[in-house]
């Protein structure tokens, strides 16, 4: 009797996806998906910002700023395998993610800036807005832009995510 290998992280996500299919319509899968990359990398970002004050010593700017640049490769590694299923990894594609990802970076910064500082506005204000701009915004370049070219494991249509 021989034992096929398994593969842990493709069985994971076969096992989020399933689940996934169980309880939401087709058409919300993907933006389902997305949002759990996005969950999980903020939550490696807060963990690891916290490591690198309280353990490591940096000052707080300085561990953030750290902490974002690592989470960005745990936020490309789920958004491409998971919420888009990319199955390469092509330098044009990394190029497109990191462009995004620091454009966000540098949109966020104004929009916090012109909140505060031009406009006198409470900062959760700007807050909040960037917690709805950027992830919107970041979908739908991900999804036309940074992953265009991905290919589904199954491509019928009638398995495609939207």
């Amino acid at each position: 009797m021989s034992v096929q290998p398994t593969k842990p992280a493709t069985d994971r996500v076969d096992m989020a996806t399933s689940l996934l299919r169980s309880v939401l319509p087709p058409s919300l899968h993907r933006v389902a998906r997305f949002g759990l990359s996005g969950a999980v990398a903020t939550l490696v970002y807060f963990l690891l910002t916290n490591v690198l004050v309280l353990a490591v010593g940096l000052p707080p700017t300085a561990a953030s700023v750290c902490a974002y640049l690592l989470s960005l490769g745990v936020s490309y590694l789920l958004q491409s395998r998971f919420t888009f299923r990319t199955n390469t990894d092509s330098l044009d594609q990394m190029t497109r993610f990191v462009i995004t990802s620091l454009a966000g970076f540098l949109i966020a910064w104004c929009v916090m800036a012109i909140t505060v500082d031009v406009l006198a506005w409470p900062y959760f204000i700007g807050a909040a807005a960037i917690c709805v701009l950027i992830p919107v915004a970041n979908f739908f370049i991900f999804r036309g832009w940074v992953f265009a070219t991905h290919k589904t494991e199954d491509a019928s249509p009638s398995a495609r995510d939207p």
